[in-house]
């Protein structure tokens, strides 16, 4: 059994999708993350860059003979963090097992129901329930801790805090990855889940759509702490960020320098710039970059393809 941890970056760009020759090398698919750890595999979001992502993990599975089972936990329901779901080639075929958990809305009962009415006519052209996956959906909030055990891909969800719940933690020897949420309220209009997977005695923050608060965000820099790497969102260059005629303070993303602040606060490992905007150029993102690792030494930009061994 191996007890490798990596992470790849599928898509990281925020907003929409980008193509031309300025967006090269960073790329410019909209948000997806997947980790790694063993013989487990875990995704974040499923923006446009789960598509390519997706056949590539159906046609493997399909050329060994073998079923696709994953499991996608979604930061919030923002269209650039859904928008390849629907395209994500697994959803489709009949032996696929797919684990879709995310957060509840203010507008809708439950995560399942979110993603009904986003995968449905006019908007799309096949109904949830007619994707031949089976596919089992859950709320996940800051109350619950998703956990993987060694002999098994199906995510265990459970109120880990909870005495009438204790009983339901698995002991520490049968895990084999365990995921905490943290409910970030500074995105509009009603909040994201930041994630933390734990694995083989490494630690990845996924915090992506956040921004920073004075003197920093106290609970993510304590959710994060000691992590082996932490992706954070760092959408706006300080110009985008404070300047007129448009400021984008509010809007519910950071700078470079919130993130690299953030990573310092928190002492991680490293720093991955996240969710870049859609007009930042790869000249631009050359210069966030350069201000990053300026301001916190560990720090590397996101670019779809990236590969990161902790």
């Amino acid at each position: 059994m191996t007890t490798e941890v990596s992470v790849t970056i599928h898509g990281c760009r925020g907003s929409h999708p980008v193509s031309g020759e300025q967006f090269c090398k960073y790329g410019g698919a909209t948000p997806c993350v997947s980790v790694k750890a063993g013989d487990h595999e875990v995704i974040f979001d499923a923006g446009s860059g789960i598509i390519d992502y997706g056949r590539k993990l159906l046609g493997d599975a399909l050329s060994r003979g073998e079923s696709v089972t994953r499991t996608i936990l979604f930061s919030h329901a923002h269209f650039d963090h859904l928008n390849g779901l629907p395209y994500f080639a697994p959803m489709f075929h009949p032996e696929s097992t797919l684990y879709l958990l995310g957060p509840r809305s203010h507008r809708f009962s439950s995560f399942e129901e979110t993603i009904e009415h986003l995968i449905q006519t006019p908007y799309f052209p096949v109904a949830l329930h007619e994707m031949q996956a089976v596919k089992f959906f859950d709320d996940i909030s800051e109350s619950n801790v998703v956990y993987f055990l060694h002999d098994s891909p199906e995510p265990l969800t459970v109120r880990a805090a909870h005495p009438a719940h204790a009983d339901a933690v698995p002991a520490d020897d049968e895990v084999a990855v365990k995921i905490s949420c943290m409910r970030g309220l500074n995105h509009p209009k009603s909040g994201v889940n930041i994630y933390k997977v734990e694995a083989y005695g490494r630690t990845v923050v996924y915090a992506t759509d956040t921004e920073g608060y004075v003197h920093g965000d106290q609970r993510l820099a304590d959710f994060s702490r000691g992590a082996d790497l932490l992706i954070h969102d760092a959408m706006y260059t300080e110009e985008h960020y404070t300047g007129m005629p448009v400021p984008t303070q509010g809007y519910g993303h950071s700078t470079v320098q919130i993130a690299a602040r953030l990573a310092s606060m928190a002492d991680v490992g490293q720093l991955c710039l996240f969710h870049h905007d859609p007009k930042s150029t790869d000249a631009i993102l050359d210069e966030v970059g350069n201000i990053g690792r300026s301001q916190f030494e560990h720090t590397v930009v996101a670019r779809d393809g990236l590969t990161i061994e902790l």
